[in-house]
């Protein structure tokens, strides 16, 4: 019987994944699951000293991989994919990547969640390069959280992300690269990125990994509200509304003239939330607000139905007087 190219691979690369290994597979409950986990019972019977885990997470876009925390594939290694696919395996235990000392060090300055997502084909020629470049990083930096997705295996999200060709990289709405690119040089663009161009899915990963102080200390030295911070005062989880709440509070605190700026785009976005978000913005508006929006929510009391927003507009005049 002609060996698959995961018996191949793992052939070509046995002695590098000899020893205990661990990995996560994370499932979302829908039908891509399937596929995912026949590749990682392949994998196990292939590695007697591999462990996977299987987490269900209904909440996630696409089931993934995961060898390491924050490096998941959202791909099935195929082709010239899988020996990259199994080097990154053998990270995992294996030594350090060995990298330059001036990338080890811009690593080093990276101290806040940063998401990457490549985006490969199974036959495309450039691919297997850049997640051999991109995978050593994640293995390298626990705050660079790396996502590899098959952009012919899920279609739609490529075309959410606005994938034309492959590889592609992306860092956030504003880069990109597609081709060939140097680790050094997508490194060195993490380092010196603008806080303020960061997108809200950005700012939710620093925020989880409880770094709210950290964003409320750009917005106050940056003298500006982020407009995607915005995006985490409406999310439609409320542990991420609840964060960016104490975001906000930090600011009232020390930049009281600075977290006024937030009622604009805070009541421009009341009237198309649900309802539990629009209790949160009204509590944001009574934190946040001053004399003007006291006139604006007092205007608005009489034509609020559900009591829960009444007793909330109710608590966010209340703010308000206590400070004028």
């Amino acid at each position: 019987m002609e060996a698959s190219e995961l018996e191949s691979g793992v052939a070509r690369l046995g002695a590098r994944l000899r020893g205990t290994l661990k990995l996560t597979l994370a499932l979302t409950g829908r039908q891509d699951d399937t596929i995912f986990v026949n590749f990682c019972q392949e994998l196990e019977s292939l590695l007697p000293g591999l462990t996977v885990v299987r987490k269900m997470d209904r909440e996630r876009d696409l089931p993934g991989i995961m060898p390491m925390d924050n490096l998941v594939y959202s791909a099935i290694p195929q082709a010239g994919a899988m020996d990259p696919f199994l080097e990154t395996l053998a990270l995992v235990n294996g030594p350090p990547p060995l990298l330059s000392a001036g990338l080890q060090t811009n690593l080093s300055r990276i101290d806040i969640p940063t998401r990457l997502t490549l985006y490969t084909a199974v036959h495309c020629p450039h691919c297997p390069g850049m997640v051999r470049a991109m995978a050593p990083l994640a293995a390298a930096c626990r705050n660079i959280i790396l996502t590899i997705i098959d952009g012919t295996l899920f279609p739609q999200a490529a075309s959410k992300d606005r994938v034309m060709s492959v590889p592609c990289l992306i860092l956030n709405p504003e880069m990109r690269w597609t081709g060939n690119v140097s680790p050094a040089e997508v490194v060195e663009m993490i380092v010196n990125q603008d806080p303020s161009h960061l997108s809200t899915p950005a700012l939710q990963t620093i925020l989880e990994d409880g770094r709210a102080s950290w964003i409320a200390a750009k917005m106050i030295d940056a003298d500006a509200v982020f407009p995607s911070f915005i995006g985490l005062l409406v999310h439609p989880t409320w542990s991420v509304r609840l964060g960016a709440m104490v975001v906000l509070e930090e600011m009232v605190e020390a930049a009281p003239d600075l977290a006024s700026r937030i009622c604009d785009p805070l009541w421009a976005a009341f009237e198309g939330a649900d309802t539990t978000v629009q209790g949160d913005i009204l509590y944001a508006l009574g934190e946040a607000g001053d004399r003007r929006m006291e006139t604006t929510i007092k205007a608005l009391l009489p034509t609020l139905e559900q009591a829960e927003l009444r007793e909330a507009a109710l608590d966010a005049l209340g703010a308000l007087a206590s400070r004028s």
